[in-house]
């Protein structure tokens, strides 16, 4: 299965930079084929998270292996072709829409941003909160680190409490609000500028895909089946959809933001030209090609 999605995923990167001038119905079936096999690499590595915080103890004292390391390694490989795969299906989209293939834009001088995070990515945000929230209060009422092995040293998991809790709280209010883009006037010698957007940007994303995929998919599947699950029928209840409405509502604020902080596409140099209008242009395109709308 692996593999073979590995396969298709190859021949899809080269394929998309062979020919440039494809018809729209191959460029949507290009992009089609891309998403499937990049969300299918994604799913397989949904453990890296999890792999990579058994690694990373390794720093405060725990036993890791060689196997651990190769796991990570083939875990990554899945996750960064995943994603590169998207990022190519989304460039081929592009071409189909008839957009710019840089910034998926209609017109590249235009930013197309609101002052004012849209009402559900905020909704999102402060789900995200919440379940976090729920997350820790059945812990407590649980018996909190109750459950701590003995072979996990407590720096490495008071360390991994107070990052979890961040990323349920202050995270998700970073990406709905102002001062997750600009930084505030508490913040003295960067107040006023832009926040560098990969900073909100990379945790949210990899938080928020390690929830949905480690607990929405593999834990609600593995709960639903009764496979391989232990805990109390009331801390499951509470736990599971708690991470994976925080996990989701951080992959939907991530989204807003991503488009929120989107910079002017670097074509223009902050100019539109007309190769940016409704087309998906690319380097090649002459200017007699842009004002006459190039050839189909």
């Amino acid at each position: 299965m692996a593999v073979s999605v590995l396969a298709t995923a190859t021949v899809l990167l080269v394929g998309s930079g062979a020919e440039r001038r494809r018809r729209t119905a191959l460029r949507w079936l290009v992009a089609a084929l891309g998403w499937i096999s990049g969300v299918s690499l994604l799913l397989y590595s949904f453990m890296f998270p999890l792999t990579l915080l058994m690694v990373l103890g390794g720093v405060f004292g725990m036993e890791v292996s060689s196997v651990d390391g190769a796991t990570l390694l083939a875990q990554g490989s899945g996750g960064v072709g995943g994603a590169v795969t998207i990022g190519v299906a989304i460039r081929e989209q592009r071409r189909a829409r008839g957009v710019c293939r840089r910034c998926g834009r209609t017109g590249c001088g235009s930013p197309e941003s609101r002052e004012t995070t849209p009402w559900w990515a905020v909704l999102a945000g402060y789900a995200a909160v919440v379940a976090c929230l729920a997350r820790f209060g059945a812990e407590i009422l649980h018996g909190f680190l109750s459950s701590k092995a003995p072979e996990v040293p407590w720096a490495f998991l008071v360390t991994f409490v107070v990052l979890m809790f961040l990323a349920g709280t202050l995270l998700p209010l970073a990406l709905v609000h102002r001062w997750g883009r600009i930084w505030p006037r508490w913040v003295r010698p960067l107040a006023g500028r832009g926040v560098p957007r990969w900073l909100v940007l990379g945790p949210g994303y990899f938080v928020g895909a390690g929830l949905t995929g480690y607990f929405g998919v593999g834990g609600m599947t593995a709960w639903a089946t009764g496979d391989n699950v232990d805990g109390a029928a009331w801390f499951l209840a509470v736990v599971l959809p708690a991470y994976t409405v925080w996990g989701v509502g951080l992959l939907i604020a991530a989204g807003s933001y991503f488009g929120l902080t989107k910079p002017t596409c670097a074509l223009t140099h902050g100019k539109a030209p007309p190769t940016c209008v409704g087309r998906g242009h690319d380097e090649r395109d002459s200017p007699s090609d842009a004002v006459s709308g190039g050839r189909p």
